[in-house]
């Protein structure tokens, strides 16, 4: 049977609404700039599409088979980066994932899910972008859930030592009671924890921040007007929010489920001008 005109008509529009329907996995999702970004990106390139919060405080694979039904793509974060690896046992993990044991972008295709992690590539991106030079000194990485692994990830690729510390006991990651004796050693802390982020922005770490005496920078991958971590320290430490490296990785996202092929380097500071300075 051929189609009509108008079927044709409605049937385009069912596909575009398909293709472009992407969103953001995770819980709680109070504050968050991921869907600006994505329709400042759709703008960008002239295509039409949505970008939503998908807020599910536990997932399982009934409920990702039925957000897999209903979206082309979609990031994941706190709490599920790891967790959504275990609920798909056709889904295809892409090499990055494979050894960082974490996802953040989820495509899928052809009745397939294949996960990508952007985190680990947007921070190594967004460090090219400010022309960031890790200095001799190690690089103390707070959390150890999927975007410590992703920022650690990065790090071994540029072959700076770090040190991973966590609440939990691990083989790889060292107590925050051991801070101390690393203390001379750090030169840069890159926070990955939620700690100081809405609703966590009145919470404190176990560290005694003056006792890392060669401290020069620091990296928070939170970000926005309510985030409270960075005023841990004064003016002569070096520091960095998070939405710079939440660009970058929506930029590889975004060109992952649209094949938009979007030059970070070339939009970047166009991105982060409408952004800044915003509350989210």
């Amino acid at each position: 049977m051929t189609p009509t005109p108008h079927s044709s008509m409605i049937l385009s529009i069912l596909v575009v609404r398909l293709l472009n329907k992407l969103g953001l996995l995770g819980w709680p999702l109070t504050k968050t700039f991921s869907p600006r970004i994505h329709e400042l990106l759709f703008d960008l390139t002239g295509l039409t599409g949505t970008y939503s919060l998908i807020k599910k405080e536990e997932i399982n694979r009934q409920s990702i088979v039925e957000i897999n039904k209903d979206f082309l793509g979609y990031n994941i974060t706190i709490p599920h980066k790891e967790k959504i690896l275990h609920l798909d046992d056709t889904a295809i993990p892409s090499e990055s994932v494979l050894e960082i044991g974490a996802c953040n972008t989820v495509l899928n295709k052809n009745s397939k899910m294949y996960l990508y992690n952007t985190d680990f590539s947007g921070f190594k991106t967004y460090l090219d972008l400010v022309d960031f030079n890790f200095d001799k000194k190690s690089v103390l990485i707070l959390g150890s859930g999927g975007s410590s692994r992703a920022i650690a990830y990065s790090l071994t690729l540029l072959k700076i030592k770090y040190h991973i510390v966590s609440r939990s006991d691990n083989d790889n990651t060292v107590s925050y009671n051991d801070i101390s004796k690393l203390s001379s050693d750090i030169g840069t802390v890159i926070n990955t924890t939620p700690i100081g982020m809405p609703p966590y922005q009145n919470a404190e770490l176990p560290i005694e921040w003056k006792e890392l005496i060669n401290l020069k920078t620091v990296i928070n991958l939170g970000y926005g007007s309510q985030n409270t971590f960075l005023n841990n320290f004064d003016d002569s430490i070096l520091k960095y929010d998070g939405l710079g490296m939440l660009i970058c990785q929506a930029i590889e996202s975004f060109n992952i489920w649209t094949s938009a092929a979007l030059s970070t380097s070339s939009i970047y500071g166009e991105v982060l001008d409408k952004l800044e300075g915003k509350d989210d």
